[in-house]
């Protein structure tokens, strides 16, 4: 019988101190958070026969996580192999190696474009091919990484009382969702915020490099539940590293960037809401950092510090601007594809969630959905005429069914849409083989999008490429985007795409009379 007391030797390093920074804002600062769900991982791994007396255990990771796995194998007799990256700095390589741990860094990105997070991921189930009886705890979709906050929540319950705001860094998502969904249990009302880094995918926005380890990232691990979150806040290395310096001179808290970031909005969270409680979660200390974030040579070499940093964040209309400073965007509950489809909620000010439901069931509530649109229905779109200024740029009704009437129906999809059984639009989907050359495979592409002229000026426009991408979230789960092509001279639909949360790829296709520009919306990972 598994004796669950056998892997508690390090358990007192696993809660944080609980520090009271003002009236009303506690810092949860942890000394390595991750041996707290890296512990219960491994304790139900045992438990469940996956992980076997003096196995190996194998995993991804360029952080904190590698190093509680590292102290608890050598606590309890297992090996470890890590596969990490460029970002694994070399203090934390060092001890590792000394702790026995087999470390293989990967410095080229997956192909066709996928990101060095997801190269680390393939290259690790190599690894769970060829070790026999290895285990990996897999945080990213591990239910019981969250679920192991569930100890830390009724820790803050305990020594703070009632909590009105939570915040704290995302990466594998497992302390914010954990905590927060526990925590909600008891306060319906707690207003969650997620700080990110510009160049993370996990909120929306386009891939890039991401300086610091330990938030965002390249990929969006199952383990991130966007509905658990009213905001997000990005915020820039050099105002991260801002906000640990001021956490330490202030306060005395020697902790890692991560924490300064969460210090950040945290601080400004509460000076904005006074008489709330808020916790702000510091998820390690700051010894890793003493040659980079604590070192003023090393600072000068990040871009924008010291004087491109902001003290209070700018509220973006969609999470896909370039970010170019501290943003906030009201986030809402909602899923990312509900984000990433446009969807907007105007309750969005108010933290309750009945207050604040999604733009899809917004829809559903105004009665709003798409029908299929066969060849043969040309008179239930004869009433959607456009002004003459805005005939030219799409295809007349005529030439649409005659596309439709010789193309296969498993390729070129057309729909209505209908808002109170009233026929407000169509457009025209295009898949395989019906793709236009500037298309790739793994995408679907937008076509002829009409709303009648006396329908316009009511948000249907928005409406219809929210519904196309529920319908293919739905029913083409191995697509990953939808695609348009916009005539430069269309001010009007370059916008409508834009403020639908579409972005530009910088490609250009010539067009039968003049240039267009192919637009992309990115869905929700899968």
């Amino acid at each position: 019988m598994f004796n669950r007391s056998a892997m508690r030797n390090l358990e007192d390093f696993e809660l944080p101190r609980i520090v009271r920074l003002n009236d009303g804002l506690f810092g949860a600062s942890f000394f390595l958070m991750k041996l707290l769900p890296a512990r219960f991982m491994l304790e139900r791994g045992v438990e469940h026969g996956f992980l076997k007396p003096g196995g190996t255990i194998c995993e991804s990771s360029s952080g904190t996580l590698g190093l509680a796995l590292a102290m608890l194998a050598v606590q309890y007799g297992y090996k470890l192999v890590l596969v990490s990256d460029w970002s694994l700095d070399r203090h934390l390589h060092k001890r590792l190696v000394e702790l026995g741990t087999h470390i293989e860094i990967v410095d080229e990105a997956g192909p066709g474009g996928r990101g060095i997070q997801q190269r680390r991921l393939d290259r690790l189930a190599e690894y769970l091919k060829e070790i026999p009886d290895s285990f990996w705890p897999a945080q990213y979709s591990n239910n019981d990484n969250p679920l192991a906050y569930g100890k830390f929540a009724e820790m803050l319950v305990e020594r703070v009382g009632k909590i009105d705001c939570l915040i704290g860094p995302v990466g594998s998502g497992g302390s914010m969702c954990g905590t927060t969904k526990f925590l909600r249990a008891i306060f319906p009302e707690l207003h969650a915020i997620s700080v990110d880094t510009p160049n993370s995918i996990l909120f929306g926005q386009p891939a890039g490099k991401v300086m610091v380890s330990g938030l965002g990232g390249g990929i969006v691990p199952f383990n991130v539940d966007h509905r658990q979150f009213d905001e997000v806040h990005w915020l820039t290395p050099a105002e991260m590293f801002q906000g640990t310096h001021r956490l330490h001179q202030g306060h005395g808290l020697f902790m890692g960037p991560t924490s300064g970031a969460a210090y950040k909005v945290a601080d400004w969270w509460s000076r904005t809401n006074p008489g709330k409680n808020v916790v702000a979660i510091f998820p390690d200390e700051g010894h890793r950092y003493v040659e980079s974030v604590y070192d003023e040579n090393w600072l000068s070499s990040v871009p924008g510090w010291p004087t491109s940093i902001r003290d209070e964040p700018m509220m973006i209309e969609t999470p896909a601007m370039e970010l170019t400073g501290w943003s906030s965007y009201r986030w809402c509950r909602r899923t990312l594809a509900e984000v990433r489809s446009g969807l907007k909620d105007q309750s969005c000010a108010s933290n309750s969630k009945r207050e604040c439901t999604s733009a899809f069931s917004s829809d559903e509530g105004r009665g709003a959905a798409l029908k299929a649109l066969t060849h043969f229905d040309a008179t239930t779109v004869a009433h959607l005429e456009l002004d003459p200024e805005q005939e030219e740029f799409v295809d007349p009704p005529a030439v649409v069914f005659e596309k439709l009437r010789n193309s296969p129906s498993s390729v070129e999809h057309a729909f209505l849409v209908v808002v109170r059984e009233q026929v407000v639009g169509f457009f025209v989907l295009c898949e395989k083989a019906a793709l236009p050359a500037w298309a790739p495979p793994s995408a679907i592409t937008l076509h002829n999008l009409r709303i009648g002229r006396s329908y316009q000026g009511n948000g249907y426009g928005k409406l219809a490429t929210r519904l196309a991408a529920q319908w293919i979230l739905e029913s083409r789960p191995s697509i990953s985007r939808i695609m348009v092509a916009v005539d430069v001279r269309n001010i009007a639909a370059r916008q409508l795409c834009l403020s639908s949360g579409f972005q530009g790829t910088g490609a250009v296709d010539c067009g039968r009379v003049s240039p267009h520009n192919i637009l992309s919306i990115q869905l929700a990972e899968r």
